[in-house]
């Protein structure tokens, strides 16, 4: 990601960007991560994709911006825990669904 003469970064203004990623310290660093249940919002049907990082496709549920069961892509993934259910992006947690299994 480069930076351009508008100072912005990762789709954000600087201090967007450093609040997002204090978001995400504090998250990670805290004694417990949340239990499943407590997490709102669902990515069914995932996989763990690749763009210039790691991120999450799937159809998403109790999204703030995305209709339920459509298809999103996350924002990129720094915490991934399929067998806990959770997984933390850049700007919020997942509890996870079903894991995608395409028919080919």
């Amino acid at each position: 990601m480069r930076a351009t003469q508008s100072g912005i970064f990762l789709g954000d203004d600087r201090r967007a960007l450093l609040a997002r990623l204090q978001s995400l310290v504090t998250d990670l660093s805290a004694p417990d991560f949340p239990h499943p249940s407590s997490i709102p919002v669902i990515i069914d049907k995932w996989e763990v994709s690749g763009r210039e990082v790691p991120c999450l496709l799937g159809n998403s549920f109790g999204h703030p911006n995305i209709v339920d069961g459509h298809a999103s892509i996350s924002s990129e993934l720094f915490y991934f825990d399929p067998e806990g259910g959770i997984a933390r992006t850049i700007s919020r947690w997942y509890r996870l669904g079903k894991p995608s299994n395409p028919q080919i």
